[in-house]
């Protein structure tokens, strides 16, 4: 597999994970959130081979654990 087969295969891959979670939080919050807004990915090539992040608003990792954010316990 060429390089370029790589990074677009990388980059259709975090499209598809990016797609998938704005789907779900759709679902579960209504379209439109800031969070949702807040959801991207970026391939990033350097001289040791490839890296794929993904990025969100910091609060989407506690509502990915399952913390609401409004009780008090």
């Amino acid at each position: 597999m060429d390089t370029k087969n790589i990074e677009r295969y990388l980059n259709s891959f975090g499209k598809q994970v990016v797609n998938r979670a704005k789907g779900i939080l759709q679902k579960k919050k209504g379209g439109g959130t800031n969070l949702e807004k807040s959801l991207k990915y970026k391939v990033i090539v350097t001289s040791k081979g490839y890296s794929l992040q993904f990025f969100m608003a910091d609060y989407g990792t506690f509502l990915d654990r399952g913390v609401s954010g409004n009780r008090n316990t």
